[in-house]
């Protein structure tokens, strides 16, 4: 299949890699010569141009940091629905978008475009895509779903399909804000841990062998303190926090007791 990938970073570009692996014919869209040059020496053809990466394309995978850079993309200068990934897609063209962000965004894209688009957002890391276990959701129309599986399947085991296009998008958002929650959950029985004479590695080390376990413990097990844990996933956590209160506030949806735990979320996160 003919695959165009863009966004091809920390998360992107093992997808890229597994895609080539499991024999598609990919194009990277890359603004920096040496990401281009890295795929070129893999096989696969670059371009800094996308509309050389929708041209021909089967499907065009998307792994953007943000909503903005997503609509950016897709839709254009200023989102003008002019000059973006979109208006370059042949009418058959599936885009499938692994950008965590809001599902109106992604609905926004669909209409400005030929309608075929799937939200994938995914749960794990690099790791997780080099060993072909990346947890990732689906949401789309069925025959939209079912097309994005033969290529996601290159690095996604699980594939979840969820509903209806921006529902996969709704559970990624759900499952952050739970992930959030439970980091300052998590934090304070540090402290108090510490506070009291308990180191935290002791603490973790225990906890996941009790009642109290989970995964958030389980990564400070690994990592040795929720301030590390922070400094490696803080920035990705304040973005999501933000983008779940603007899904829900515009729904008019109450975050109920998730609420209260994440208001210290961003603050927390920034201090450590």
């Amino acid at each position: 299949m003919r695959v165009s990938f863009v966004g091809a970073g920390q998360i992107g570009a093992p997808m890229s890699e597994r895609l080539l692996a499991a024999g598609h014919e990919v194009t990277v869209y890359a603004r920096r010569a040496e990401v281009r040059k890295h795929f070129a020496r893999l096989g696969a053809a670059v371009t800094d141009s996308l509309a050389e990466a929708a041209e021909g394309a089967d499907s065009v995978h998307l792994a953007l940091y943000s909503d903005e850079q997503l609509a950016e993309v897709t839709l254009g200068e200023a989102n003008s629905g002019a000059g973006g990934l979109v208006s370059a897609l042949g009418p058959d063209a599936l885009l499938i978008s692994h950008t965590t962000g809001s599902p109106a965004t992604i609905r926004r894209i669909a209409d400005a475009g030929n309608g075929h688009v799937v939200d994938a957002p995914f749960s794990g890391g690099a790791d997780d895509v080099l060993a072909g276990h990346l947890t990732v959701m689906l949401g789309g129309a069925p025959d939209d779903v079912a097309r994005a599986r033969e290529t996601v399947g290159a690095y996604a085991d699980p594939m979840v399909e969820i509903g209806a296009l921006g529902s996969a998008l709704v559970v990624k958002l759900v499952n952050n804000a739970l992930f959030a929650a439970n980091i300052q959950l998590v934090a304070q029985a540090e402290q108090i841990a510490n506070d009291l004479g308990v180191d935290t590695p002791t603490l973790a080390r225990v906890i996941q062998e009790s009642s109290g376990a989970s995964y958030v413990m389980g990564l400070i097990a690994m990592m040795g303190s929720t301030a590390t844990l922070v400094d490696a996933a803080g920035h990705y956590m304040r973005k999501d926090i933000d983008v779940v209160r603007e899904v829900v506030d515009g729904l008019g949806v109450n975050l109920g007791i998730l609420s209260t735990v994440l208001d210290d979320g961003p603050a927390h996160f920034e201090a450590r």
